[in-house]
């Protein structure tokens, strides 16, 4: 009986370890779209609105700007707004971007702009003008790390640009959306789990979550879960 009890201990030890891998925020967050910005969180909440997030609560962006995808830098967000067009935020509210660009997707790499445009082709902003990509690529996400970009394809293959078209990552991975922390690349799979790259494979996430938007800031992801509500990885 004894040894029953020791290994029903250690059974519920390891779940709840395994179900502690993710902790909702604080704050009552529910959002589609997130992002970090340097540890900050940016999410487009459930009537596209844009919100911040101070650790406990979230506060709304001035100017009532609503999007469909958001990147930031250095606390200024960019914007693709419901009708695709690209935006900034101006601390007070929001101005277009030169180069009147169209997209579905938008990313930010140390301050170069990227976007997914209508066409699915891949563009960086470069002197006011959105530079179509060399080799292309047609993508449904974009990340981009250090000058390189990834995108998850239309086939759902990663794939890295060389500066001269398109290499696809080893691993046969296959995802929906893509983000990057610097150094890693996280991705959700097309069973919405969350994976990282890494050795030349993609390792699943501990903690069985499930998502449907991604960001990852020092090893840790941040999701927004198939109910909509904001998730922390554990460290």
């Amino acid at each position: 009986m004894k040894k029953h009890f020791l290994f029903l201990i250690v059974i519920l030890s390891f779940s709840t370890l395994y179900a502690q891998t993710w902790k909702e925020l604080s704050g009552q967050g529910l959002g589609k779209e997130i992002h970090n910005d340097k540890g900050t969180l940016w999410v487009i909440g459930m009537d596209n609105t844009v919100f911040s997030y101070n650790g406990r609560s979230w506060k709304e962006y001035p100017g009532n700007g609503k999007a469909i995808d958001i990147t930031v830098h250095n606390g200024t967000p960019y914007i693709i707004g419901l009708n695709g067009g690209i935006w900034k935020g101006t601390r007070s509210g929001w101005t277009p971007m030169p180069g009147n660009g169209i997209g579905k997707r938008i990313y930010n790499d140390n301050g170069t702009l990227w976007i997914v445009g209508q066409n699915n082709n891949i563009f960086s902003l470069k002197n006011n003008s959105w530079v179509q990509y060399s080799g292309e690529g047609k993508a449904v996400d974009i990340a981009a790390s250090n000058g390189t970009p990834y995108i998850i394809g239309e086939n759902g293959r990663i794939w890295r640009g060389n500066g001269m078209g398109w290499i696809q990552l080893s691993g046969n991975g296959i995802g929906q959306r893509i983000s990057s922390d610097g150094s890693t690349i996280w991705i959700i799979g097309k069973n919405n789990g969350i994976f990282s790259y890494k050795r030349n494979r993609w390792v699943q996430y501990s903690g069985n979550g499930k998502a449907i938007s991604i960001t990852a800031y020092r090893g840790v992801p941040y999701i927004i879960g198939l109910g909509n509500k904001i998730w922390k990885g554990g460290n």
